[in-house]
């Protein structure tokens, strides 16, 4: 299944009622022809059903189809990683201060050769050269590549450079604040208004 087919049939899984494709193009972002032809394909393989409702035809998900508990596993990866990630992170002798995925994968806009990328923020008394917290690191990493087949680039900074980063509006950092998925810790913008 594409991208382009996966946002689409994830747009007709969370809607309540049937689409049309101008609809479907409007939730997805996508062109209207490219809307058509995804929802097209998903028609020939029989995960999407057709609604005639002159003059308008109107999508909506095949429950029945055989592939359907597996397609709406797939599409909740997110939330997967999201949950496996954070009991990880739970489970670190030396506590963050803040773990946040952000980038192409916290925006859904992944390509097949995105990597994850993970800010960790140190919590001040915590040395960046402390075995346990450099094992924990590398181990994070590890596990993100098992799980999703994705290289992890992890950023990892102190507290302290990481609020004056937010205040001088470092891109990655406000990235990851205004798009990234809080795992562990405050989010970031409330670690941009801490005093110190």
């Amino acid at each position: 299944m594409s991208e382009k087919e996966a946002r689409v049939l994830d747009a007709l899984l969370r809607a309540e009622v049937p689409l049309s494709g101008r609809a479907l193009s409007r939730i997805t972002g996508l062109s209207q022809s490219s809307a058509q032809r995804a929802v097209a394909h998903l028609r020939q393989i029989g995960l999407v059903e057709t609604l005639s409702v002159p003059p308008a035809l109107l999508y909506r998900p095949n429950p029945d189809h055989l592939a359907m508990p597996l397609v709406q596993e797939m599409l909740n990866l997110d939330r997967t990683l999201r949950e496996r990630l954070a009991e990880l992170v739970r489970t670190w002798k030396v506590k963050a201060e803040n773990v946040t995925v952000f980038g192409s994968v916290a925006r859904g806009e992944p390509t097949d050769v995105s990597d994850i990328d993970v800010l960790v923020v140190r919590r001040s008394g915590v040395r960046v050269d402390d075995p346990v917290w450099q094992e924990q690191i590398a181990s994070m990493g590890s596990m993100l590549e098992r799980w999703t087949g994705r290289r992890a680039s992890v950023i990892e900074v102190s507290s302290s450079d990481a609020r004056r980063g937010l205040r001088s509006s470092e891109k990655y950092l406000c990235e990851a604040a205004r798009d990234g998925w809080t795992v562990s810790g405050r989010p970031l913008a409330e670690l941009k208004e801490r005093k110190r």
